[in-house]
This record gives structure tokens, C-alpha cells and sequence, in this order.
């Protein structure tokens, strides 16, 4: 075979399984959020135009974590198929070494980072802030779902409403009766008339009423009773088992996931170092974070390799397994990062690229070795430690 075809070949057994994982662990996050999206459709009425679009801005946020993820297990269970099969056997002794090999698989690990930084640095923070926009937009939604003239209306945590009559086409009420219950105090309000009001910068929802009064009688004092004629009024409602209730805390200040990263370093630079340091350590561990995402894809393939490749006796499903554990591990480190740089305000380049710069040098070290068929002590510490384990549950299952 010419060594095109076979580079072609290699990233063909690489891609397939890259993209289906990539399918399989889109989903699998996507569907730790399924019930509460199903729970507003069904008690809520949200419609699933609404739920579709709230699932297109978290697939962003989601990139970021599955394409590495994706991309090294394409290379473990791509290579270590091949591997099993002595198909890398073959192709050493048809004179294609490692560094051949590599090629390829090094080219699409620049590919997934470009992808990786695109969806850091650009789509992440777009689909937080899309997210946020769209639950509001659900958040108004569901302050008017229901709401029928005449009918006593129980969609809200803390008031019950009742309106003689209402406008569909305008939203204004009329005839109005709340009951508004509080921790100190439970109040019956009367009011002529009354619109919705929604703020996008502060993300509230607010009945605005007009020409009224209030009845109020304090919780743990029954002799107390207060009479209040008013002219304009202001109730809020609590819809905070949307979720809405963390963005609503953030106010008019985005959280620091929710920037552009255009915004974070004008932030960054703008904020006054003797203040405010938890924030200023944020703002610097999201930064960093998105910079340092797009080394993972290039990490994974230097680790990917020799490990694919050695650890063929653990069983197809070993490359799997040893795949997951090599993520879990550099998501410690970067989680491990982010908190050290955001509490503790250690300095980025101790936390963030300091771990990066000695994971890309022992990769490189296990490929060189792996390379001139020198085995790396580690790599084959952990290729034992896997067949002894696939041997002990064998044994179990051969007994039972």
C-alpha cells in the first residue's frame, strides 16, 4: 500500500469512532437535562420549539468537553483495534514505523484543537448567553401561560391571581386580585387594572399595577393589620424553579462564562488588582481555561499513541477504559486549575501551563520511546495493572 492510502486508512479507523462517540457523549449530556426540559413542557407549557432551542445553546458548552473526548477515544479504540489485530505489527514490518504512523493522527489533532478553540473561545459563550436569554424568554412565557379571565391562576410559588378580564392580545388586566404571600407577611391585593413588565437586564418578570389597595396582616402578629391605597404597585412573581433564579442572582453583571472573551480580557485589564481579587481570579481561570482547551486534543494524541498501541493484551476494550481514565485525570488537572487560580489566586501560569507543558514533554517522552521500541515503564505499568484486572474478572465470571 502506498503510505497516503495507508494514512488515509489510519484516519479512517480513527475517525469513525471519533465521531460516533462524539453522537454518544453529546447525548448522554444532553440527557442529564432532559427531565427538567421535559417537566417544563408537561407542568409548565413550554413548547418544544422553545425546549429544541434551549438544546442547540447548550450543544457549545457541550463541545468543549466532547470533541477531546472524542478525539482520544477514536485513537484508543481505533489504533487499539488495529493493534489487536497485529495490523501495526504488519505495517512495522513492512518498514512503516510509529513516526509514520503518527503523522496523521498528529494532523487531526490539530484539526480537533482549531475545533476545540472555536468552540472555546467563540461558541461556549455565545451559548451560555443564549441560554440565558432563552430561559427569560421562557420565563415571560410562562408568566402569561394559563392565564384565563376569571380564573383563579396558581402557576406561581408565592401569589395566586385572579383577573376579571383580560386583553390576549395586550397582556393589561383588569378587575385584579393577588394574594401574595411573604415570610413576614401574607397580603390581599386589589387592583383596577395591571400589565406584565419584563426586564432583560435585570431578568424580572413584573406585575405593574395600578389604582388599588393592599391588605396586609403580619404572620406572627394577628392584632396587626394595615390598610394601603395606592396609585402604581409592583409584584414580582417567583418562577425560580425554572432555573432562572442563577442568572437572576448575576443581575445586570454577566458571570464570566457568560463573556466573550473579548469582554474578559477588557475586564481583566480594566479591574483594579487591589479589589475584588475572588473576581479578578475568575475572570483569569476562564481565560486560561480557554486558552489552555485546545492543548488537550494535542496531549491526547502524544498519550494516545503509545497507549493504544502497547496495550493491546487488556482486551479491545482496555483502549476504552485506559482512555477515560487518561481524561478523568487531565479534567482533574485542569479542574484543579481553575480553582486554584480562582480562590487561591495563584498565578495562571503555575496552575494552567506549567501541568501542560510536562504532560505534552512526557507524551512526547512515551511516544520517542514507543518509537524506538523501548516501551515506557509507565505505559507498561499500566498495561499489567489492566490485565490483571480483566483476568480477575474473568475468573469471578468463570465461577459464578
Amino acid at each position: 500500500m502506498a503510505g497516503s492510502r495507508i494514512q488515509k486508512y489510519i484516519i479512517n479507523e480513527i475517525l469513525s469512532p471519533t465521531l460516533l462517540c462524539l453522537l454518544i457523549f453529546t447525548m448522554v449530556l444532553l440527557m442529564g437535562r432532559l427531565m427538567k426540559l421535559v417537566d417544563l413542557v408537561v407542568n409548565k407549557g413550554v413548547s418544544i420549539t422553545d425546549i429544541l432551542v434551549l438544546f442547540g445553546t447548550m450543544l457549545p458548552a457541550f463541545l468543549n468537553i466532547t470533541l477531546p473526548l472524542s478525539f482520544l477515544m477514536g485513537i484508543m479504540i481505533g489504533l487499539g483495534r488495529m493493534s489487536a489485530d497485529s495490523e501495526t505489527i504488519a505495517m512495522k514490518a513492512a518498514g512503516i514505523g510509529l513516526a509514520q504512523m503518527a503523522r496523521p493522527i498528529l494532523t487531526l489533532a490539530v484539526v480537533f484543537s482549531l475545533l476545540t478553540a472555536v468552540a472555546g473561545l467563540w461558541l461556549k459563550p455565545w451559548g451560555y448567553q443564549a441560554f440565558r436569554e432563552q430561559v427569560f424568554a421562557i420565563t415571560m412565557q410562562r408568566a402569561t401561560i394559563g392565564f384565563q379571565p376569571q380564573v383563579f391562576m396558581k402557576q406561581f410559588n408565592n401569589m395566586v391571581l385572579y383577573a376579571n378580564d383580560l386583553d390576549a392580545r395586550t397582556g393589561q388586566m383588569k378587575g385584579l386580585f393577588i394574594v401574595e404571600k411573604k415570610p413576614d407577611a401574607t397580603m390581599l391585593i386589589f387592583a383596577e387594572q395591571g400589565d406584565i413588565v419584563g426586564d432583560e437586564q435585570e431578568e424580572t418578570v413584573t406585575f405593574r399595577l395600578q389604582d388599588g389597595t393592599i391588605h396586609r396582616q403580619e404572620t406572627d402578629d394577628d392584632s396587626t393589620y394595615q390598610l394601603i391605597n395606592f396609585r402604581s404597585y409592583d409584584v414580582q412573581p417567583d418562577l425560580t424553579s425554572n432555573g432562572e433564579e442563577a442568572a437572576r442572582k448575576s443581575g445586570k453583571r454577566k458571570r464570566p462564562k457568560e463573556m466573550s472573551t473579548a469582554q474578559l480580557w477588557r475586564q481583566l485589564h480594566s479591574e483594579d488588582s487591589n479589589t475584588n481579587e475572588r473576581k479578578l481570579g475568575a475572570v483569569k481561570a476562564e481565560i486560561h481555561t480557554r486558552m489552555a482547551s485546545p492543548m488537550a486534543p494535542l496531549i491526547f494524541a502524544l498519550f494516545g499513541l503509545p497507549f493504544s498501541i502497547q496495550t493491546h493484551r487488556s482486551g479491545r476494550s482496555g483502549g476504552f477504559v485506559i482512555g477515560l481514565i487518561i481524561y478523568l485525570c487531565y479534567y482533574l488537572m485542569l479542574s484543579l486549575a481553575q480553582t486554584f487560580t480562582a480562590d487561591a489566586g495563584i498565578a495562571p501560569w503555575l496552575t494552567f501551563w506549567l501541568p501542560h507543558l510536562l504532560l505534552g514533554l512526557s507524551g512526547l517522552y512515551c511516544l520517542h520511546r514507543s518509537a524506538h521500541e523501548r516501551p515506557s515503564m509507565f505505559v507498561s505499568q499500566v498495561e499489567q495493572t489492566m490485565t490483571y484486572l480483566r483476568n480477575c474478572i474473568s475468573k469471578d465470571n468463570d465461577h459464578t
